[in-house]
């Protein structure tokens, strides 16, 4: 079996569509359409990537072997647990594959790439040493009153995305409710003015906003709307943006800092998916000079 075909069996058991990993990893639909047609495989730049966006290992998808556990490529493990595993399967290998498996993992070492959407976002810490989300632009800018639609079709370009929650290793996906869950609820509708906007301009910054959240708790389902959706109970987490705000001339003078929380539902698949930004509240301005 080729590297190709290994991928889309993959995708296949894990119900991931050609438009889904595209979204996943940025490389074009064009592109993933031709590895199935030509029956050519990624180039050795793409691989880890689409193994972070199926959640696989390297070794799981060049050369078919499976293990139980989950292996991440940045993470340090112990010389007696998964890299003797490794070690074991690696050497059950042919010759041909040992040869594939090294020349391509040689040329991973730099290959970790991240889509952004057109975001001008980053991660930074504040006075106190507390991390915060800055988002350096104002994409929803409406004077009077948000224009959720457009909110809702920005938002409609995470769905399939997953991402990780740097305090306690959360897996987070992003399903296809959150569109419609974040621009729609009851939360979202009682909005107005400055926390309104935040809201809106949050969904700029969704990726960094889980991966600086923490206080993880949790709490049972009580809902029976959501008994397959959040089966397993919601979880809350919490995190923290900053907004610039603009002076006469168009210069940014400062930004507003917000605190919110993470609405996470735990689903019958077992999976946590993003559900809703909650109780955002202002704290402060600040310069936030770098």
């Amino acid at each position: 079996m080729t590297i190709s075909e290994r991928l889309f069996e993959i995708m296949k058991e894990k119900e991931i569509s050609v438009g889904n990993l595209s979204r996943l990893t940025g490389i074009s639909r064009q592109t993933i359409y031709d590895w199935q047609k030509k029956n050519t495989n990624p180039g050795a730049d793409k691989i880890m990537i689409i193994c972070e966006a199926l959640q696989v290992t390297p070794e799981e998808l060049l050369a078919g072997k499976r293990n139980n556990v989950a292996i991440d490529h940045d993470s340090s493990v112990s010389a007696d647990g998964i890299e003797i595993e490794l070690i074991k399967e690696y050497q059950e290998l042919s010759d041909t594959k040992k040869k594939r498996l090294l020349a391509y993992m040689n040329m991973l070492q730099n290959t970790k790439e991240k889509k952004d959407m057109d975001r001008n976002v980053e991660i930074i810490t504040d006075s106190k040493g507390k991390k915060l989300v800055r988002i350096n632009d104002i994409r929803f800018k409406g004077k009077r009153s948000v224009d959720w639609n457009d909110v809702k079709e920005y938002l409609k370009e995470y769905v399939g995305e997953i991402y990780k929650v740097a305090d306690g290793d959360d897996i987070i996906y992003i399903g296809t409710d959150l569109p419609d869950e974040y621009t729609g609820s009851r939360y979202t509708h009682k909005l107005k003015g400055t926390i309104a906007k935040a809201k809106a301009n949050a969904s700029q910054g969704i990726p960094e906003l889980l991966e600086i959240a923490d206080n993880k708790r949790h709490r049972e389902n009580n809902d029976k709307r959501h008994v397959r959706n959040a089966k397993y109970g919601w979880y809350r987490y919490d995190s923290r943006f900053a907004l610039p705000v603009y002076d006469e001339s168009g210069e940014i003078d400062r930004y507003n800092i917000f605190r919110a929380t993470m609405l996470i539902r735990h689903a019958a698949d077992g999976k946590l998916y993003l559900y809703d930004i909650l109780d955002i509240k202002k704290e402060t301005s600040n310069s936030l000079d770098s």
